[in-house]
């Protein structure tokens, strides 16, 4: 991970607090488009994590013995 880029933690807590303040009163409308198009930013920003994440996971094989063995990539 590099410096600019922040953990999925960090991610989803800014995401929580943009729907905190999307779900309380006083919020103009362009506020209430720019928090939305910044809270999309950050959704895909996570699915993207998670995709990857999911993509080093299924690369994992369970052994015969319960052990998990990372697959080999063969091209």
């Amino acid at each position: 991970m590099t410096k600019k880029e922040r953990s999925f933690d960090e991610l989803m807590s800014d995401l929580d607090n943009l729907v905190a303040s999307l779900e309380g009163e006083g919020l103009s409308l362009d506020d209430a488009i720019q928090k939305s198009e910044t809270a999309l930013d950050l959704i895909n920003s996570c699915r993207s994590r998670l995709d990857s994440a999911k993509q080093k996971i299924d690369k994992l094989v369970e052994q015969a013995d319960g052990s998990l063995n990372k697959e080999t990539m063969t091209s």
